[in-house]
């Protein structure tokens, strides 16, 4: 996902580096799709466990190393995998992988997998912390079984839906968005505020090819449904 002339985002494929979390386990075909245009694969310790079951050649392992046996660690060392031990317990693994991306200058575009994190109070810190580091890159975005997720900040302040009409899409402030603006949605939304406890936007509906959503300030959580190409 990019910019287009009025600093707007939009979807486009470009090498990416692809991020497996400790989540609720993608399916094989899922990885498989983004493995096909990233440039650099990552698992936190806990994802190194499902990407060894699926034989996906990793580039690097990171985390406090708290979920990944000493037989697997060994495995991974010996076929020459990097893994970098961050025992601080400030951060989760999920906020080291990306601290690691911008230190080393990997891609501005950044897929991740496994953002579920299989408990809810796990799955909204991943979202504080994609949220934290979203205007640090070109697109950060994270996909589940069935949606595509991603922030709009006042920085990245403008999304062009790609979806199908008929779609349902939904819209989240974390905690607030200011001057949420819709076209082409079948629920107009015209310059509102919409604050997490108040007000969201869940399922409403693409109703023109040309459907796009706006903010002025805040953090605004799209989700749009995905299906596997």
């Amino acid at each position: 996902m990019g910019k287009d002339e009025g600093g707007r985002m939009k979807d486009e494929r470009g090498s990416h580096v692809l991020l497996l979390l400790d989540g609720e386990e993608p399916a094989k075909d899922i990885i498989e799709q983004f493995l096909h245009n990233a440039m650099y694969v990552i698992a936190t310790d806990g994802a190194a466990k499902y990407a060894f079951a699926y034989d996906i050649h990793l580039d690097l392992i990171i985390g406090d190393m708290d979920s990944i046996s000493n037989e697997l660690r060994r495995t991974y060392e010996a076929k020459g995998i990097r893994i970098i031990e961050e025992a601080e317990q400030y951060s989760n693994d999920f906020e080291k992988a990306l601290r690691f991306i911008l230190s080393e200058s990997l891609s501005r575009d950044v897929i991740v997998l496994g953002i579920h994190g299989k408990r809810t109070d796990h799955l909204l810190t991943n979202f504080s912390v994609m949220l934290r580091f979203t205007d640090r890159f070109e697109s950060l975005i994270a996909y589940d079984a069935s949606h595509r997720h991603h922030f709009l900040t006042e920085k990245k302040n403008r999304y062009l839906f790609s979806s199908t009409i008929g779609e349902r899409i939904s819209l989240t402030p974390l905690p607030e968005a200011d001057g949420v603006t819709t076209s082409g949605l079948f629920y107009p939304i015209v310059n509102e505020q919409m604050i997490f406890g108040q007000q969201e936007g869940l399922s409403n509906i693409i109703s023109d090819e040309n459907a796009s959503v706006e903010i002025s300030s805040g953090a605004l959580l799209i989700s749009v449904p995905y299906k596997i190409r």
